[in-house]
């Protein structure tokens, strides 16, 4: 039992380094492996069936149906077309023909519209001059309507102030002390010269003075230049009553003017405002 044993291993012994020494092959044989069948080569596009249409077919008008009368007997109905034989039928059918587009006709060109027809050349140039004239005709009328508008405001504006003035000038005026003392004089120095600055809407207005009838606006310039004038004789005359007072070297009291100069100054400054109620009813009626 010993020695087939032994001799098995030899055998083993002298395969087992033959086989490492070759390489093995775990595929199949050569002949075996048969190449993938290439897949039927198919167009990329279908040829069109024999019946193919490449355009829709016309569809067949209608037919308008014909009413029967009920007392026609009935007819019988038309036997059935036969059957097209299979070779008809086979064959595609023609394909309709496109019917030709209308043709588009241009429009009728119409003959010009002739505007001054029955009118001459020379008529039509004079509706043109005249339509001019009366178009500049309305502008200057409108112009000077407005023009007269604005000179209307503007006067009513300037009376009404001049008038509100001369009325606060009036009441100062009748406040005024007579001067005979020396008391009175100063006061009516300082009364004078306050009356005389009350002129703040003649001078705002003197510029448009000319918008008022003449002989009110020369009564108005008048007035103020003869209050303006008695101011200053007044204001004069206590300057030269402070000066005397210095030179007789009087300290104290006030600088009372002459007594007889400030009687005159108030009869001139009363002339100047005679009438004054007169002009300030005349100067409300424009405004």
């Amino acid at each position: 039992m010993l020695r087939p044993t032994l001799v098995a291993v030899l055998i083993a012994a002298s395969v087992v380094p033959a086989l490492a020494q070759q390489p093995i092959n775990l595929l199949p044989p050569r002949e075996t492996i048969q190449p993938p069948v290439p897949a039927a080569e198919k167009p990329l596009l279908d040829e069109p069936a024999p019946n193919f249409q490449p355009m829709r077919p016309a569809e067949p008008e209608a037919v308008p149906m014909v009413q029967v009368p009920a007392a026609a007997p009935a007819q019988a109905q038309a036997p059935a077309p036969a059957s097209a034989p299979a070779s008809a039928a086979a064959e595609p059918a023609p394909a309709p023909v496109a019917a030709p587009e209308p043709a588009v006709s241009a429009p009728a060109e119409l003959p010009p519209v002739v505007l001054t027809a029955g009118f001459p050349a020379w008529a039509l140039g004079v509706l043109i001059l005249a339509g001019a004239f009366l178009a500049a005709l309305f502008g200057i009328l409108t112009a000077l309507l407005l023009r007269r508008g604005e000179v209307k405001e503007s006067r009513r504006a300037v009376a009404a102030t001049l008038a509100t003035e001369l009325e606060t000038r009036r009441l100062a005026y009748e406040s005024l002390p007579l001067p005979p003392n020396a008391e009175a004089g100063v006061s009516f120095v300082s009364s004078v010269t306050s009356l005389a600055g009350i002129d703040t809407g003649f001078r705002a207005v003197q510029g448009n003075i000319h918008l008022l009838p003449p002989k009110v606006a020369a009564n108005v310039s008048v007035h103020y230049a003869a209050v303006q004038r008695v101011s200053d004789f007044v204001k004069g005359q206590s300057l030269a009553a402070a000066v005397r007072m210095l030179q007789a070297n009087r300290l104290g009291g006030h600088p009372c003017p002459d007594a007889g100069a400030m009687r005159d100054a108030h009869v001139e400054l009363g002339a100047a405002f005679r009438g004054v109620d007169k002009l300030a009813q005349a100067l409300r009626a424009l405004g």
